[in-house]
C-alpha cells in the first residue's frame, strides 16, 4: 500500500510534455502512416529487425542499430497534428528520406517503449 511517505518510482511517474524546437539540419517531414503504405519493405525491415536503441543528450535524439550494422544517430519529434519530424546519418535516410532505423523509432513509440518530444512549429 503507498503512503504520502512512499517514494513514487520513476518509472510511476508520467513524463512531462517535452518539447524541441530544433533538430539536426536536413531533418524532413515523415507520415509514418503513408510510409507503412507506400514503402512497406522499409517499415518491416524495422519490424523484423534485430535493434539496439539508446537515448542521447536530448529527447528527440537516439543511437540506433539495426540487426547488429553500425549504430547511426537519429532525431525523432512528433508534431502536434500527429506527423514527425525526423532526421538520420544514414546513407539510405540521405538518399530517401525514409530508413529503417526512424521506422524502428516510431515503432517502438507506438509501442510505448520510447517517449518522442513534441516539435514547436517554427
Amino acid at each position: 500500500m503507498k503512503t504520502a511517505e512512499s517514494p513514487t518510482t520513476t518509472s510511476e511517474c508520467s513524463p512531462l510534455d517535452q518539447w524541441i524546437s530544433r533538430q539536426p539540419s536536413g531533418t524532413r517531414d515523415l507520415d509514418f502512416q503513408q510510409i507503412r503504405q507506400r514503402r512497406s519493405a522499409t517499415w518491416n525491415t524495422a519490424l523484423d529487425a534485430s535493434v539496439n536503441v539508446t537515448k542521447g543528450g536530448r529527447p528527440d535524439l537516439f543511437l540506433v542499430s539495426v540487426d547488429d550494422d553500425c549504430p547511426v544517430n537519429c532525431s525523432l519529434a512528433e508534431h502536434p497534428n500527429g506527423t514527425h519530424a525526423g532526421w538520420c546519418s544514414c546513407e539510405v535516410f540521405q538518399a530517401t528520406t525514409v530508413c529503417p532505423h526512424l521506422c524502428v523509432l516510431r515503432q517502438h513509440a507506438a509501442l510505448g517503449d520510447l517517449d518522442l518530444p513534441m516539435r514547436n512549429q517554427t
